[in-house]
């Protein structure tokens, strides 16, 4: 009778534990247990190799003139518009504005000779143009040269003409291209980068 009892008691146990168990329940219920969204991968990409931008150390001393950095150093775009009247050669009162900034640059450039490279648009006769840039290229390199700070440095002149334009001339539909021909109208000053003189030590 006792084991009877027993065995009763220890039935209904387990049946109890069965209907109270967490576990028993969760494998009735047929959702799914939702799990948290992955943390967002906030790492960033790798830098691309192969690739560099060469910037001048001039770069953005002087506010308000166009520059570009090439092999031969950061060459300074003086517009002639904005230096002599048309088809002239004799500085406006304007020009010294850009010429002021341009010989700022000079002084913070490192030694070395500085190129003074007069250019037109193609318009008119070659010979003309020609000439028309070496004039152009020499009353910039006298003005120059009575600059403070910048007098000192050897001024290497020429004029290319129509010769070695940056923009160009005629549009790609054909005709005039004024826009253009504004650009290549210009006087290049060409300012190291680095120390020329160290340079050629070094090689």
């Amino acid at each position: 009778m006792k084991r009877a009892l027993l065995s009763i008691a220890t039935a209904a146990s387990i049946g109890g534990c069965s209907a109270n168990d967490p576990a028993a329940a969760a494998d009735e219920d047929e959702s799914p247990i939702a799990t948290p969204a992955p943390a967002a991968d906030t790492t960033p990409p790798p830098a691309r190799s192969g690739l560099s931008a060469k910037v001048s150390p001039l770069t953005g001393t002087v506010s308000g003139l166009q520059t570009r950095v090439t092999d031969m150093g950061t060459i300074i775009d003086l517009p002639a518009d904005a230096l002599f009247e048309y088809d002239k050669a004799v500085l406006t009162p304007a020009a010294e504005v850009e010429l002021r900034k341009a010989a700022e640059m000079i002084r913070r450039s490192p030694p070395g000779a500085i190129r003074v490279v007069g250019h037109t648009d193609n318009k008119g006769d070659e010979a003309y143009n020609q000439t028309l840039s070496e004039a152009r290229a020499n009353r910039v390199a006298d003005w120059l040269r009575e600059q403070v700070g910048v007098r000192q440095r050897e001024l290497l002149v020429s004029g290319r003409g129509e010769t070695a334009p940056i923009a160009p001339n005629e549009k790609a539909a054909g005709g005039d291209d004024p826009v253009g021909r504004a650009k290549n109208r210009r006087v290049e000053l060409v300012v190291p980068t680095t120390d020329s003189r160290s340079s050629a030590a070094a090689g």
